[in-house]
């Protein structure tokens, strides 16, 4: 009896999303096609979260349906010929397709699920890239989405499963415990995305670059590049627009370099201190930036020229990873030689996020060792606010015994305003893997 009504439970979804893939392969349309044959996979995962996602696909089948109908009165009416049989019939799979996903709300399917299963970490994160990603394949002309490049409508494909990725790790993130151990790993992993990316678009596969033209991967250059060139701003733009909506914490998520200053960093267990300088040093370092850029843009020097003295200032701090960052156990690259690490703690002023210390912290000093942004030493514990340069990466809250650090947002609990961050920050980072960015 059990198997029967896990069989009656699930039937109908598959069957819906079995449909919709032959519906759309009379379309000529394979990225959707492997969609729809994937959507009941998830549902593996077995988390509420999940559940409500499927959904909401469904619901967005039975609109494709209800589009579908309106076409067809509309060619047949052309034709002058009749349609009710046909609207009668698709009425009726637009209304089996809406409905099937409600058969998840039943017991049979709840016993599944960890008690208590909350549902707004991974959905938030899931409608959030989804909506990303949905601009991205909807707007951008060259495809945006890589697998758009290679497979027709295989964008669609790639963004669901990107979203699905972004609410599984805003999900487990929501345990502070994880945090520390997970997000290194996915911001490396990221970070080998990219630069596999960029391997191979150098090596020919130019389907792998957004325009074509090859850009260094330097962060540096997302301020430098548009002064030299006099225009160009996308980066610039994406960089502010990122950091607007979470803060510092581009560096410690969505910098595709920033995983390797933090995985030279993690050669000491416990980091020393930077020298007090090196915040000074990062002001000296932009201002040349910035002069020299504009200054070999007005003199009409060549861009090859330019280009090796970018990839000289990139190696150079590659170095510093090496022989500084490894032996300090702090992130020297990023807190003491990147500009735009400088500009990302300023500019995040201005977000809303915050991370902040409770008055119940004991001062114990456990959450020190977990930093590698040079932004937890004993005095800062003391003022409960983290240093400067702290990027809101949250590794602290897994050593923080007392649970006293916490992430704050105004008019939010501390525990949605952890929520909150987490379901915006893990849609960027998901959304950047699958997007063209070179």
């Amino acid at each position: 009896m059990r198997i029967l009504r896990l069989i009656l439970t699930f039937l109908p979804l598959v069957l819906s999303c079995l449909v919709m893939a032959a519906h759309h392969s009379r379309g000529g349309e394979p990225g959707l096609i492997l969609l729809w044959l994937s959507v009941p996979f998830t549902l593996l995962f077995r988390r509420r979260w999940i559940d409500r996602a499927v959904q909401i696909v469904l619901l967005a089948g039975a609109l494709e349906w209800v589009l579908t109908i309106k076409t067809i009165i509309w060619v047949r009416q052309m034709m002058n010929l009749p349609y009710e049989r046909m609207v009668i019939i698709l009425g009726a799979v637009t209304l089996f397709t809406a409905l099937s996903g409600l058969l998840l709300e039943t017991r049979v399917r709840r016993k599944q699920l960890p008690e208590n299963d909350p549902v707004a970490p991974g959905l938030g994160a899931f409608l959030f890239a989804g909506f990303l990603l949905v601009l991205v394949q909807l707007k951008m002309d060259p495809a945006g989405m890589l697998a758009e490049r290679f497979l027709h409508t295989a964008g669609w494909l790639e963004a669901f499963w990107l979203a699905v990725y972004a609410g599984w790790l805003s999900d487990r993130l929501q345990n502070p415990r994880q945090i520390r151990k997970l997000r290194p790993r996915v911001w490396l992993v990221f970070s080998i995305i990219f630069f596999t990316q960029l391997i191979l678009g150098v090596a020919g596969l130019e389907k792998l670059l957004m325009t074509g033209k090859l850009h260094l991967p330097v962060p540096a250059l997302i301020m430098a590049g548009p002064i030299f060139r006099g225009g160009g701003f996308f980066m610039a733009i994406l960089f502010t627009a990122s950091v607007l909506l979470v803060g510092p914490a581009w560096c410690s998520w969505l910098c595709y370099i920033g995983a390797w200053d933090d995985r030279f960093s993690r050669a000491v267990r416990v980091p020393a201190r930077l020298p007090k300088w090196r915040n000074l040093m990062r002001v000296i370092i932009l201002v040349l930036i910035v002069a020299v850029a504009f200054g070999l843009g007005r003199l009409g020097v060549g861009g090859m020229t330019a280009a090796w003295l970018a990839a000289g200032f990139g190696l150079f701090g590659v170095g510093l990873m090496v022989f500084w960052s490894r032996r300090n156990g702090n992130m020297a690259h990023c807190t003491a030689y990147c500009p735009m690490g400088w500009v990302a703690t300023r500019l995040g002023k201005v977000s809303p996020w915050r991370l902040k210390i409770s008055p119940n912290c004991t001062d114990c000093g456990a959450c020190t060792p977990a930093c590698r942004y040079d932004a937890l030493y004993p005095e800062d514990v003391l003022r409960r606010v983290p240093g400067e340069a702290c990027t809101l990466c949250g590794d602290c809250l897994s050593n923080c015994p007392t649970g006293s650090i916490e992430y704050r947002l105004p008019g939010l609990s501390t525990h949605r305003a952890r929520t909150g961050f987490l379901d915006m920050v893990t849609p960027m980072h998901a959304a950047r893997i699958g997007v063209a960015r070179l």
